[in-house]
């Protein structure tokens, strides 16, 4: 058993957030009493809500079976050596994601600042200059975006 924190989020706004019982090997989630009458309560004015369990830096989706017990299916611990390197790559959590957006902005003021130098250190403007330079600037900008993304999360 493990300690996690769920997150309620119904169309009214309202975001409840309070820590739950994990067993890792079923997935069965184990809701304490008063967030259970909490969300009896809102279930009578409000429509289903979003539930989502954060595990390990990712947010996983909680459903309700017919039996009335809570379940989330829970990411395999990927095996040591170059699979688990290869699965953080494809499988980033949230830390991971603003980390490698930190890069990626890193790089574009590098290459914003590679454009200038290099514009400023040419003798001659011919089309290679422009066209170096030019393309220095599209790669800090497209760094830039893509590090936004990163950092916005999934």
């Amino acid at each position: 058993m493990k300690l996690a924190r769920v997150k309620v989020e119904y169309t009214c706004g309202l975001m409840l957030t309070d820590r739950v019982s994990l067993d890792v090997t079923s997935g069965i989630v184990s809701i304490p009493p008063r967030l259970t009458q909490l969300m009896d309560l809102m279930d009578q004015t409000e429509c289903l809500p979003a539930f989502s369990l954060d595990y390990e830096g990712y947010a996983l989706p909680v459903s309700l079976q017919t039996d009335g017990v809570f379940v989330v299916s829970v990411p395999r611990d990927p095996r040591p050596g170059l699979r688990s390197r290869l699965y953080a790559i494809a499988n980033p959590s949230k830390d991971q994601r603003q980390q490698n957006g930190r890069y990626l902005h890193t790089l574009s003021a590098a290459s914003i600042g590679g454009a200038v130098g290099y514009a400023h250190s040419s003798a001659i403007w011919d089309w290679q200059t422009a066209f170096g330079t030019a393309a220095l600037v599209v790669l800090g900008v497209v760094l830039w975006h893509a590090g936004f993304l990163h950092m916005k999360g999934k």
